[in-house]
């Protein structure tokens, strides 16, 4: 099935989750689900969430075709500085039972109920930087990692501004003192257009990889896409750069299993070198729509 892109170009979403499967209470898996495009809110929905876990250190699933830069790398951060892991996976939420009050009392103490579906789940464009923030990485076969080049903007806003101008004359030789005060302002125009990356956000980047354990394997990969495609990383590249440290799912994470990939070196790669934003998964054999690229 094609992912749904829906939740993807909305803001993300960043929330704590207890499975919902039948008969794990009351040892039920527990873990972070974040999913959507990274804006200047999401970090402060990650600060909210750790808040609320104290001490407690539980996974986080991730699901996000991209977004904002700089928030990804502090969302990075925050993660590494919390010690958690990370594995790429979408979340379903499941809505309580009318006669389930115990579910029902989860949700209001600010735990929602669901399961883990790592099929066809990615992490893309500057979600790569969130995961890199990860104590482990967790990536399998079943899930797509994507990076790309920097994407700039630069937004320029046309202003008409009314100002009082107030003169109040000087006493006794003084010098008159003058105060423009603003009265109104209306925005007549705004236009966005992109620009060239500054090289100093690339170092930025790799430096920021370097941090996290990453090889410098992954910036020529990150440039060899323009930020209108994606370039998917293969096993081998997600092992040669460090940026998968276990070959696991968010389901076998959850289940407590350490899936190391065994895929021999050579093998041809799952996923696709470089793509456009339409192509064919070899593996699965289809037509597929990549999801938006983000602003980064």
């Amino acid at each position: 099935p094609k992912p749904a892109l829906g939740a993807l170009e909305q803001p993300m979403q960043v929330s704590l989750v207890r499975s919902s499967a039948a008969g794990c209470e009351p040892d039920c898996p527990e873990w972070i689900a974040a999913q959507g495009r990274i804006d200047a809110a999401t970090p402060r929905k990650f600060k909210k969430v750790f808040a609320q876990l104290g001490k407690r250190q539980l996974p986080i699933l991730i699901h996000s075709g991209g977004g904002n830069v700089d928030e990804s790398l502090a969302i990075g951060r925050l993660i590494r500085a919390k010690g958690l892991d990370v594995a790429v996976s979408k979340t379903e939420v499941k809505p309580c039972a009318a006669t389930d009050k115990a579910c029902q009392k989860s949700v209001a103490s600010g735990t929602q109920r669901g399961r883990p579906l790592s099929y066809r789940s990615l992490c893309a464009s500057a979600c790569a930087f969130v995961l890199a923030g990860g104590k482990r990485r967790f990536v399998s076969k079943r899930t797509l990692v994507g990076v790309h080049q920097l994407t700039s903007f630069e937004t320029q806003i046309k202003l008409l501004r009314t100002y009082r101008i107030e003169k109040r004359a000087g006493w006794f030789g003084a010098p008159a003192q003058t105060k423009k005060v603003l009265v109104s302002e209306k925005r007549i125009s705004e236009k966005t257009y992109e620009k060239p990356t500054e090289s100093g956000r690339y170092k930025l980047v790799g430096k920021y990889f370097a941090e996290m354990g990453v090889t410098a394997a992954v910036m020529p990969l990150l440039m060899s896409a323009t930020g209108k495609s994606m370039h998917w990383l293969s096993i081998n590249e997600l092992r040669d750069t460090n940026l998968a440290t276990t070959f696991a799912d968010g389901e076998q994470l959850l289940a407590g299993i350490a899936a190391i990939d065994a895929t021999p070196p050579g093998k041809p790669a799952l996923m696709p070198g470089t793509c456009s934003r339409r192509d064919c998964d070899p593996e699965i054999g289809e037509d597929y729509t990549a999801p938006p690229n983000g602003s980064n």
